[in-house]
């Protein structure tokens, strides 16, 4: 948990802002949401609005925290998103009544035009097309950023912001001291489509050939859960399933940990390894790209090929100085100013063309 304090000028007045929640109920998306309202209510520059789905898990924190509410039902976003001129009506609010709305939909953007003066889209991974209706976009990597430079051919301006983050090791862990002490690669994944869980099995299969000592190791849980370690028992029945790990886990258990998924705009488990001084070999997804400085703090591998992540794991095991150099690079990346939570918050606040003035301090 994050601990704040701050001091706004009084002579600052306090702008409306509407804060368009989603409807889907992914702890991972939920949590990257709650990122953008903690440091907007941080700032003490807005008063904010939470427009959200009735029961949803969001609204429910919304009206525990002391926001002001506003529900609004599964049917009504249906329509607002078809009829986006029917906005003010449906939503019971007057023409321009917010002086922004920022949202994390796509489809809300054009509606949200017509209820507040600027809006604020927020896009979490490549999925552009319906964020040209909104006035600014930020987008998690440099990548979609160039992509949707070039979609909007400078008509929406874009920012690349990638989430902060709040460091929480102290120091680095330590490799076995003893050169012939195996070691433990490990990954984490949500169990779905595209997390590179499989990849892994199957580099896991090649690499165990010439290095049978090695362990492997897998964190989490999620609906393909049965799939994988059907895949396991075939393939690489030596895998270990862990379950679900915190990152203080993952760092205990990990020597080096690899990211094997296909679509990774951000990766906080890769942060947190990171975080940890554990060496991290990664897929070149748009994320790590950024994140790992293209390849230059650690290893990028092409995504889904299986055969050259057990060539770079294998040339790791082989050379444990190299696998320190990676660990003291992660570890020093990773507390850069790129994911400092005091630059991020005033660069949002400056997304909605005000000034964060006021001396901050966010431990």
């Amino acid at each position: 948990m994050q601990t704040m304090d701050s001091h706004v000028n009084p002579e600052q007045p306090r702008k409306s802002l509407l804060f368009f929640a989603p409807e889907r109920k992914d702890a991972a998306i939920l949590e990257a949401y709650d990122i953008y309202l903690h440091h907007l209510t941080h700032s003490k520059r807005f008063d904010i609005t939470i427009m959200a789905p009735n029961g949803s898990p969001f609204a429910e924190d919304a009206r525990s925290m002391g926001y002001n509410m506003y529900p609004v039902s599964d049917f009504s976003r249906k329509l607002l998103q078809r009829t986006p001129q029917l906005w003010p009506i449906l939503t019971a609010t007057r023409r321009f009544r917010f002086d922004f709305a920022i949202s994390h939909e796509a489809f809300a953007c054009r509606g949200l035009g017509q209820i507040a003066r600027k809006v604020i889209g927020v896009c979490h991974d490549d999925m552009l097309d319906g964020f040209k209706h909104a006035n600014r976009l930020v987008t998690l990597t440099s990548s979609v950023s160039e992509e949707a430079e070039h979609l909007f051919e400078g008509e929406v301006p874009v920012d690349v912001m990638p989430y902060p983050y709040e460091t929480q090791f102290s120091e680095i862990k330590p490799l076995p001291s003893a050169e012939d002490t195996p070691l433990t690669i490990g990954t984490s994944g949500p169990f779905e489509e595209g997390d590179g869980l499989g990849t892994f099995l199957h580099a896991a299969q090649l690499l165990h050939q010439s290095c049978p000592d090695v362990k492997f190791v897998i964190a989490g849980q999620g609906p393909l859960e049965h799939e994988l370690k059907e895949l396991a028992d075939h393939i690489a029945p030596f895998v270990e399933f862990m379950g679900p790990m915190d990152a203080a886990e993952m760092a205990e258990a990990f020597d080096l940990y690899c990211l094997a998924a296909a679509n990774a705009p951000y990766s906080f488990s890769l942060c947190q390894m990171m975080d940890a001084g554990i060496a991290c070999v990664s897929t070149c997804a748009s994320g790590p790209m950024d994140i790992l400085k293209g390849g230059m703090v650690a290893p990028l591998v092409p995504i889904g090929d299986a055969f050259l992540l057990a060539v770079k794991l294998q040339e790791l095991l082989e050379d444990r100085p190299q696998i320190d150099r990676i660990k003291q690079a992660c570890f020093e990346r990773i507390r850069e100013e790129d994911f400092s939570p005091r630059i991020f918050e005033e660069k949002l606040i400056s997304l909605f063309g005000m000034e964060q003035k006021a001396s901050s301090r966010i431990d």
